[in-house]
């Protein structure tokens, strides 16, 4: 598993804000913990106790700390930080830390790209994942998820030294996998409650703007942005917030058109009642855990996010079977970039990401 916002604009982007709002504030519960009993003294976690946490638990000689890694994904308890193993120079490895609520990670499986492997210890169960190096193109990354008995997901990234193979039996690496990064996991203070002594620690190097990356609701004209980002071809025709009302409260999209085809994404709470799926009128297959369909004059696809499922829709009269290989020219190639691609396409994005989006033909 590799670890990759708008301001609202106008009354369209309304309709997104009230069911978004409930998933923010549900997260501010989850991370501000018990407000009295004997828990009381336990301070709410921050990045820069999830960040000196780590910095305590491994000793780490930090060259730098980034707030907002992900740029587009908004991680509440999240942050890189970058270290200097003892005996060298740079700052070439890199570490990710974040701790996150119970089922914010679907963690059954294994990347179509990654090796896996799963073990129970510590009362909880630990999830490693890694990719080995591609020589002269990448040294191979590595994420350890521990998933608590009570379903909090901690867990840390690495990249920086080769991946050969099984991490866990590489000993070359500054950070051992069942030793370091074990201990890390296991923690107590790393958690969506720690001690005011991490909450308050002098972090040299840390930011002086740690509000970077904080999370807001995403907009149609976001949606747009990560469709573009994708692929998809700058319309022709402009475009516009999609309608949504049939999938409900919180649902959010954009809708793109061109003299051939119209092309549109709306993402929709993962627990809607109204989450699309491909019916008995589709012509229907799932490949790489996304959900293909067509009928005439139109293609779908469907896809699960961090916190929304997406569904991609392409109108053309020139479909007549299920795009590939992108032989149906820019509608065939629209549906495959979304089909196939990475957006983050989530219903909470970050600030900095909204801010940013600069789509001189989109409406609204």
């Amino acid at each position: 598993m590799k670890p990759s916002v708008f301001l609202l604009k106008g009354l369209a982007a309304s309709v997104v804000v009230f069911g978004v709002v409930a998933a923010i504030a549900g997260l501010g519960r989850w991370i501000s913990g018990p407000e009295d009993g004997p828990e009381a003294a336990v301070a709410p976690a921050t990045k820069k106790a999830i960040a000196a946490v780590a910095v305590d638990v491994l000793d780490l000689r930090v060259t730098s700390f980034d707030v907002n890694g992900h740029y587009d994904v908004a991680d509440p308890l999240g942050v890189e930080i970058r270290f200097r193993p003892p005996g060298e120079e740079g700052d070439s490895h890199y570490l990710y830390v974040t701790v996150e609520g119970a089922g914010t990670r679907d963690l059954a499986g294994c990347g179509e790209h990654d090796d896996c492997a799963e073990w129970a210890d510590e009362g909880g169960t630990f999830f490693l994942s890694w990719q080995e190096e591609e020589p002269e193109e990448d040294p191979g990354i590595l994420t350890l998820v521990f998933e608590t008995a009570d379903g909090e997901q901690r867990s840390v990234t690495y990249a920086g030294e080769l991946i050969e193979g099984d991490p866990r039996e590489q000993q070359d690496l500054p950070l051992s996998v069942e030793g370091d990064l074990v201990r890390l996991l296991t923690d107590d203070r790393l958690s969506a409650t720690t001690t005011r002594e991490m909450v308050d620690a002098d972090l040299p190097k840390w930011p002086q703007d740690d509000t970077r990356g904080d999370p807001v609701p995403t907009t149609p004209a976001a949606v747009a942005q990560w469709m573009v980002q994708d692929g998809v071809t700058d319309p022709t025709g402009g475009g516009r917030p999609a309608d949504t009302k049939a999938y409900g409260e919180g649902a959010v999209g954009a809708e793109l058109t061109s003299p051939d085809r119209t092309v549109t994404v709306v993402l929709v709470p993962r627990d809607s009642p109204s989450v699309p799926a491909c019916g008995a009128e589709w012509h229907c297959e799932t490949k790489r855990g996304v959900v293909r369909g067509w009928q005439p004059g139109t293609a779908i696809a469907i896809r699960r996010t961090d916190d929304a499922v997406m569904l991609a829709t392409v109108r053309s009269p020139r479909i007549a079977a299920l795009p590939r290989n992108s032989r149906l020219g820019s509608p065939g190639a629209d549906y495959e970039a979304l089909a196939d691609g990475y957006g983050a396409d989530n219903l909470v994005t970050t600030r900095e990401f909204a801010e940013g989006v600069d789509l001189s033909w989109f409406e609204g």
